[in-house]
Protein backbone atom coordinates (compact mmCIF):
# COMPACT_ATOMS: atom_id res chain seq x y z
CA UNK A 1 0.00 0.00 0.00
CA UNK A 2 2.82 2.38 0.89
CA UNK A 3 4.51 1.67 -2.46
CA UNK A 4 2.02 3.91 -4.26
CA UNK A 5 2.97 6.88 -2.08
CA UNK A 6 6.67 6.23 -2.72
CA UNK A 7 6.33 6.43 -6.49
CA UNK A 8 8.30 9.27 -8.06
CA UNK A 9 5.15 10.59 -9.72
CA UNK A 10 2.66 9.74 -7.00
CA UNK A 11 1.18 13.24 -7.14
CA UNK A 12 0.41 12.89 -10.83
CA UNK A 13 -1.01 9.41 -10.28
CA UNK A 14 -3.49 10.74 -7.73
CA UNK A 15 -4.39 13.71 -9.92
CA UNK A 16 -4.99 11.37 -12.87
CA UNK A 17 -7.14 9.09 -10.70
CA UNK A 18 -9.33 12.00 -9.60
CA UNK A 19 -9.73 13.33 -13.14
CA UNK A 20 -10.56 9.85 -14.44
CA UNK A 21 -13.06 9.50 -11.61
CA UNK A 22 -14.81 12.72 -12.60
CA UNK A 23 -15.12 11.40 -16.15
CA UNK A 24 -16.50 8.03 -15.03
CA UNK A 25 -18.81 9.76 -12.55
CA UNK A 26 -20.24 12.11 -15.18
CA UNK A 27 -20.60 9.36 -17.80
CA UNK A 28 -22.36 7.01 -15.41
CA UNK A 29 -24.90 9.62 -14.35
CA UNK A 30 -25.47 11.33 -17.70
CA UNK A 31 -25.43 8.34 -20.03
CA UNK A 32 -26.15 5.26 -17.93
CA UNK A 33 -28.45 6.36 -15.10
CA UNK A 34 -30.49 9.43 -16.00
CA UNK A 35 -32.12 7.78 -19.08
CA UNK A 36 -33.51 5.03 -16.81
CA UNK A 37 -34.50 7.06 -13.76
CA UNK A 38 -37.77 8.37 -15.22
CA UNK A 39 -39.94 5.26 -14.59
CA UNK A 40 -39.06 5.34 -10.89
CA UNK A 41 -40.14 8.95 -10.46
CA UNK A 42 -40.15 10.09 -6.83
CA UNK A 43 -39.40 6.54 -5.69
CA UNK A 44 -35.80 6.67 -6.90
CA UNK A 45 -34.68 6.92 -3.28
CA UNK A 46 -36.07 3.45 -2.62
CA UNK A 47 -33.08 2.04 -4.48
CA UNK A 48 -31.19 2.61 -1.24
CA UNK A 49 -33.81 0.60 0.65
CA UNK A 50 -33.35 -2.23 -1.83
CA UNK A 51 -29.64 -2.21 -1.04
CA UNK A 52 -30.47 -2.62 2.65
CA UNK A 53 -33.38 -5.05 2.37
CA UNK A 54 -31.41 -7.91 4.00
CA UNK A 55 -34.24 -10.44 3.59
CA UNK A 56 -35.69 -11.96 0.44
CA UNK A 57 -39.20 -11.05 1.57
CA UNK A 58 -38.39 -7.34 1.86
CA UNK A 59 -36.46 -7.33 -1.40
CA UNK A 60 -39.23 -9.09 -3.33
CA UNK A 61 -42.00 -6.92 -1.88
CA UNK A 62 -40.10 -3.77 -2.77
CA UNK A 63 -39.25 -4.83 -6.31
CA UNK A 64 -42.69 -6.16 -7.26
CA UNK A 65 -44.29 -2.97 -5.93
CA UNK A 66 -42.84 -1.27 -9.00
CA UNK A 67 -44.36 -1.52 -12.45
CA UNK A 68 -42.79 -3.95 -14.97
CA UNK A 69 -41.27 -0.96 -16.78
CA UNK A 70 -39.76 0.33 -13.56
CA UNK A 71 -38.27 -3.09 -12.75
CA UNK A 72 -36.42 -3.05 -16.05
CA UNK A 73 -35.26 0.47 -15.25
CA UNK A 74 -33.99 -0.71 -11.86
CA UNK A 75 -31.95 -3.47 -13.48
CA UNK A 76 -30.37 -0.93 -15.84
CA UNK A 77 -29.70 1.48 -12.99
CA UNK A 78 -27.87 -1.29 -11.16
CA UNK A 79 -25.90 -2.67 -14.13
CA UNK A 80 -24.26 -0.91 -15.83
CA UNK A 81 -25.42 2.32 -14.10
CA UNK A 82 -24.45 2.08 -10.44
CA UNK A 83 -21.74 -0.46 -11.21
CA UNK A 84 -19.92 2.22 -13.20
CA UNK A 85 -20.89 5.05 -10.85
CA UNK A 86 -19.23 3.20 -7.96
CA UNK A 87 -15.80 3.44 -9.59
CA UNK A 88 -16.35 7.11 -10.38
CA UNK A 89 -16.67 8.19 -6.75
CA UNK A 90 -14.02 5.66 -5.72
CA UNK A 91 -11.40 7.09 -8.06
CA UNK A 92 -12.25 10.69 -7.16
CA UNK A 93 -11.87 10.11 -3.44
CA UNK A 94 -8.86 7.80 -3.82
CA UNK A 95 -7.02 10.50 -5.74
CA UNK A 96 -7.94 13.36 -3.42
CA UNK A 97 -7.25 11.45 -0.21
CA UNK A 98 -3.96 10.30 -1.70
CA UNK A 99 -2.98 13.90 -2.41
CA UNK A 100 -3.86 14.76 1.18
CA UNK A 101 -1.79 11.89 2.59
CA UNK A 102 1.27 13.11 0.67
CA UNK A 103 1.07 16.35 2.66
CA UNK A 104 0.72 14.78 6.10
CA UNK A 105 3.32 13.46 8.50
CA UNK A 106 3.45 11.20 11.51
CA UNK A 107 0.41 9.20 12.60
CA UNK A 108 -1.93 10.83 10.10
CA UNK A 109 0.38 9.85 7.25
CA UNK A 110 0.67 6.27 8.54
CA UNK A 111 -3.11 5.97 8.86
CA UNK A 112 -3.50 7.54 5.43
CA UNK A 113 -1.50 4.71 3.86
CA UNK A 114 -4.62 2.61 4.50
CA UNK A 115 -7.31 5.31 4.50
CA UNK A 116 -6.68 6.30 0.89
CA UNK A 117 -7.88 2.82 -0.14
CA UNK A 118 -11.19 3.11 1.76
CA UNK A 119 -13.03 4.68 -1.23
CA UNK A 120 -11.91 1.93 -3.61
CA UNK A 121 -12.90 -0.69 -1.03
CA UNK A 122 -16.35 0.94 -1.04
CA UNK A 123 -16.40 0.78 -4.85
CA UNK A 124 -15.57 -2.93 -4.82
CA UNK A 125 -18.28 -3.67 -2.27
CA UNK A 126 -20.73 -1.52 -4.23
CA UNK A 127 -19.99 -3.57 -7.35
CA UNK A 128 -20.60 -6.84 -5.52
CA UNK A 129 -23.86 -5.46 -4.14
CA UNK A 130 -24.98 -4.27 -7.60
CA UNK A 131 -24.31 -7.64 -9.22
CA UNK A 132 -26.21 -9.51 -6.50
CA UNK A 133 -29.18 -7.14 -6.68
CA UNK A 134 -29.13 -7.28 -10.48
CA UNK A 135 -29.53 -11.04 -10.25
CA UNK A 136 -32.50 -10.67 -7.91
CA UNK A 137 -34.22 -8.02 -10.04
CA UNK A 138 -33.59 -9.95 -13.27
CA UNK A 139 -35.22 -13.05 -11.80
CA UNK A 140 -38.29 -11.06 -10.79
CA UNK A 141 -38.52 -9.41 -14.20
CA UNK A 142 -38.71 -12.84 -15.82
CA UNK A 143 -41.02 -14.25 -13.14
CA UNK A 144 -42.57 -11.96 -10.48
CA UNK A 145 -43.40 -15.05 -8.44
CA UNK A 146 -39.87 -16.41 -8.46
CA UNK A 147 -38.32 -17.61 -5.22
CA UNK A 148 -35.18 -15.75 -4.21
CA UNK A 149 -32.48 -17.41 -2.11
CA UNK A 150 -32.16 -15.69 1.26
CA UNK A 151 -28.39 -15.58 0.80
CA UNK A 152 -28.57 -13.11 -2.11
CA UNK A 153 -30.23 -10.12 -0.37
CA UNK A 154 -28.33 -10.86 2.84
CA UNK A 155 -24.98 -10.82 1.01
CA UNK A 156 -25.96 -7.71 -0.97
CA UNK A 157 -27.05 -5.81 2.12
CA UNK A 158 -23.99 -6.88 4.09
CA UNK A 159 -21.79 -5.58 1.27
CA UNK A 160 -23.83 -2.35 1.19
CA UNK A 161 -23.52 -1.87 4.96
CA UNK A 162 -19.75 -2.26 4.94
CA UNK A 163 -19.61 0.00 1.87
CA UNK A 164 -21.44 2.76 3.71
CA UNK A 165 -19.09 2.40 6.67
CA UNK A 166 -16.11 2.93 4.38
CA UNK A 167 -17.78 5.70 2.37
CA UNK A 168 -19.88 7.59 4.91
CA UNK A 169 -17.93 7.08 8.13
CA UNK A 170 -14.26 6.17 7.74
CA UNK A 171 -13.44 8.23 4.65
CA UNK A 172 -15.13 11.46 5.89
CA UNK A 173 -13.61 11.12 9.37
CA UNK A 174 -10.13 10.74 7.94
CA UNK A 175 -10.67 13.45 5.33
CA UNK A 176 -11.89 16.05 7.82
CA UNK A 177 -9.25 15.17 10.41
CA UNK A 178 -6.56 15.08 7.76
CA UNK A 179 -7.52 18.48 6.39
CA UNK A 180 -7.35 19.96 9.89
CA UNK A 181 -3.88 18.48 10.32
CA UNK A 182 -2.90 19.60 6.84
CA UNK A 183 -3.84 23.20 7.58
CA UNK A 184 -1.20 23.17 10.30
CA UNK A 185 1.54 21.79 8.06
CA UNK A 186 0.85 23.03 4.52
CA UNK A 187 -0.97 26.25 3.68
CA UNK A 188 0.15 26.60 0.09
CA UNK A 189 -2.37 27.47 -2.64
CA UNK A 190 -2.11 23.96 -4.06
CA UNK A 191 -2.83 22.44 -0.66
CA UNK A 192 -5.87 24.66 -0.13
CA UNK A 193 -7.24 23.55 -3.50
CA UNK A 194 -6.86 19.90 -2.46
CA UNK A 195 -8.47 20.51 0.93
CA UNK A 196 -11.41 22.30 -0.66
CA UNK A 197 -11.97 19.71 -3.39
CA UNK A 198 -11.76 16.84 -0.91
CA UNK A 199 -14.26 18.31 1.53
CA UNK A 200 -16.60 19.20 -1.35
CA UNK A 201 -16.31 15.70 -2.87
CA UNK A 202 -16.88 13.95 0.45
CA UNK A 203 -19.89 16.14 1.23
CA UNK A 204 -21.42 15.73 -2.24
CA UNK A 205 -21.03 11.96 -2.36
CA UNK A 206 -22.00 11.22 1.24
CA UNK A 207 -25.07 13.46 1.57
CA UNK A 208 -27.44 11.26 -0.47
CA UNK A 209 -27.02 8.04 1.53
CA UNK A 210 -27.12 9.97 4.79
CA UNK A 211 -30.51 11.36 3.74
CA UNK A 212 -31.94 8.12 2.34
CA UNK A 213 -30.70 5.37 4.64
CA UNK A 214 -32.69 6.41 7.77
CA UNK A 215 -35.95 6.33 5.78
CA UNK A 216 -35.44 2.63 5.07
CA UNK A 217 -35.84 1.58 8.70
Amino acid sequence: MRAVLNLARATWLFIAASIAGVGVFAFSIGRLMLPHSGPLGERIGEMTCLQLAFTSERAINLIVSFSPEARIAISNLLVPGDLTFAWGYGLILFGLVGLLVLRLEGAWHRIGVYAMWFPLAASLLDSIEDLLLFGIVSSLIENPGAEISAILPLAASTAATIKYIFLCVLTPVYAIGGVIQGLRADRSIGAFIIYGLLIYAVGSIVIRPLQQVPACF
